[in-house]
């Protein structure tokens, strides 16, 4: 989108290792597959299934409960540097913050009951703990089912509101909806990817770098 002065600025966020330190999805396969799972990873590496897909196909293998997989995820799961600091810059601001996933709502809503942070915007996977395994499911901001693209769909939605959206990521599934963003704020793959392909980005590994740099996009709009 054309991005002038006053323009409204929208932080959308990723949450595996972007919000926490270390990939919450892979923690909890990890933990509570009892099959092999990382065949599936490879062929989603490998390009033959969507982020999306391949967590479909992934969680379906396991069977577990919902509350043990809460009592998990926070108990273990380690939220990165400054993120409470950098949600309250936004709030202080006027800055909107929605936190964006192909992880799931499974683990997402536990982790921001725990920060005290349930009123934040999180769009993510929806899961439903069945006998039989975990269905998920991603729908697109106007409520349709999809099975990629769930990123990119929030970031042009958000454009189309008028905002100029700014990207914080790290992994291989924000590549392409940080290259449809109007500002990105990357590390990790992400970053690495946007310097081979000669995209302009600034470098984040905790929330203050992310601050300081929404800070510097702020002073140009």
């Amino acid at each position: 989108m054309t991005v002038s002065f006053n323009t409204p600025i929208l932080v959308q966020c990723d949450f595996d290792d972007t919000v926490t330190v270390g990939n919450v999805s892979t923690a909890i396969r990890d933990e509570f597959c009892q099959v092999d799972w990382r065949t599936m990873e490879d062929k989603y590496l490998a390009g033959e299934y969507s982020v999306e897909e391949s967590n479909v196909r992934q969680f379906g293998l396991i069977v577990a409960d919902r509350r043990e997989i809460e009592k998990f995820v926070v108990s273990t799961v380690v939220v990165r540097y400054a993120f409470g600091v950098f949600v309250d810059y936004c709030r202080r601001v006027g800055i909107r913050l929605a936190i964006v996933s192909s992880g799931l709502d499974l683990y997402i809503r536990p982790i921001m009951r725990q920060l005290d942070l349930e009123d934040l915007e999180v769009f993510s996977g929806r899961a439903e703990v069945v006998s039989n395994g975990i269905q998920v499911e991603y729908r697109d901001p106007s409520g349709t089912p999809i099975t990629s693209g769930f990123k990119e769909s929030y970031v042009r939605h958000f454009q189309g509101q008028g905002n100029a959206v700014v990207f914080v990521g790290d992994g291989l599934s924000d590549i392409v909806p940080a290259q449809k963003a109007d500002f990105v704020i990357a590390r990790s793959t992400l970053r690495e990817h946007l310097i081979d392909h000669g995209v302009n980005h600034f470098e984040f590994e905790t929330f203050n770098d992310v601050t300081i740099h929404l800070e510097e996009v702020r002073q140009r709009l």
